[in-house]
């Protein structure tokens, strides 16, 4: 039981230690490309749930509990179900998973935080705000986490939950849906070359189902759920110019060809709400570029997707494509 200012402090250092600034830096930069954050707009993100007034601590093993204004009967219940799943499965195994797979990351983050959830009757809470808010509500998966651990005990009893927790779904398209976690379906391999004629690969993450799902949400494109649905392998870098140019790029790869036509027909809408203004031309071999706050640039050969934003778009997507 802490003070406000100590458990505000101790939440503070927990969740900074779990979201490091060079990621948080090369976040800022992805989702400023990407349309979630206007440009020159320096946001803190900080992961979700920071608000709430009991929080357990996995590294520290400690569950901390605001003194006043108490924390509710629901989210304490939720934070002891937390530290159960602890107890049994070890939470430290997701301690730094975020560096180095975004989308393992959130899968198995999703499915502690589902199965707590379905202890505590927590539920989601209504998404609103600016795109970037929505998008990081949206990729939480406190939602999707919730409903693969009441299927999974529904089908299988306790015994099927704890496989969920003693193997966490490793991509969250195994999150999402419960056929793809029974088989362990893996993603598809996707590659950047870390160079792109002078420019140089600086940063790389894997980008999952459950991404290009939020990211399309974010900006209420229509049937972002289903456009998604085909996703099989995805990554997001930030390719850097001599001179200190950044442009981001998100290459996808898709179930079948169809299913990247599905995401090249959703692009435009994309386009049109996260870049206002912007005013489309063609650029073979591409299939369509932009001009607006960013240069934008998209393609779909076969089953992959590439799309670019930043300086030189159109250069660099089709060399993506060229050094396949």
């Amino acid at each position: 039981m802490l003070a406000s200012a100590r458990y505000d402090e101790a939440l503070s250092q927990a969740t900074y230690r779990e979201y490091p600034r060079s990621l948080r830096s090369i976040d800022a930069a992805l989702y400023t490309r990407l349309g979630l954050m206007p440009r020159g707009l320096r946001a803190q993100l900080v992961p979700d749930a920071r608000v709430s007034r009991a929080w357990y601590d996995s590294q520290a093993r400690r569950l901390l509990l605001r003194r006043a204004p108490a924390a509710q009967r629901t989210r304490v219940v939720n934070e002891l179900v937390r530290a159960l799943v602890d107890q049994n499965f070890n939470l430290r195994r997701i301690t730094g998973l975020r560096v180095h797979d975004r989308d393992r990351a959130l899968a198995a983050k999703s499915i502690v935080d589902g199965t707590a959830a379905l202890a505590s009757g927590i539920t989601a809470s209504p998404v609103q705000g600016p795109p970037l808010e929505r998008f990081l509500r949206f990729e939480s998966g406190l939602g999707a986490g919730k409903a693969l651990a009441k299927e999974l005990r529904y089908l299988g009893g306790s015994r099927a939950l704890a496989s969920a927790l003693q193997l966490f779904p490793q991509t969250t398209e195994q999150l999402l849906h419960i056929d793809k976690f029974l088989e362990r379906e893996r993603a598809l391999p996707v590659r950047l070359p870390a160079r792109i004629g002078d420019w140089k690969l600086s940063a790389s993450e894997t980008f999952g189902e459950l991404d290009v799902r939020s990211l399309l949400r974010a900006f209420s494109v229509p049937n972002a759920v289903s456009t998604a649905y085909g996703w099989a392998g995805g990554r997001v870098g930030l390719y850097v110019s001599p001179t200190g140019q950044t442009t981001a790029v998100l290459v996808l790869r898709w179930d079948t060809i169809d299913d990247a036509v599905a995401w090249r027909d959703a692009v435009p809408r994309y386009v049109g709400a996260a870049f206002p203004g912007a005013t489309a031309r063609d650029c073979p071999p591409l299939d369509r570029c932009w001009s607006s706050t960013w240069d934008l640039a998209t393609g779909v050969l076969g089953a992959t997707s590439v799309f670019a934003s930043g300086p030189a778009p159109d250069t660099v997507a089709a060399a993506l494509f060229n050094q396949k």
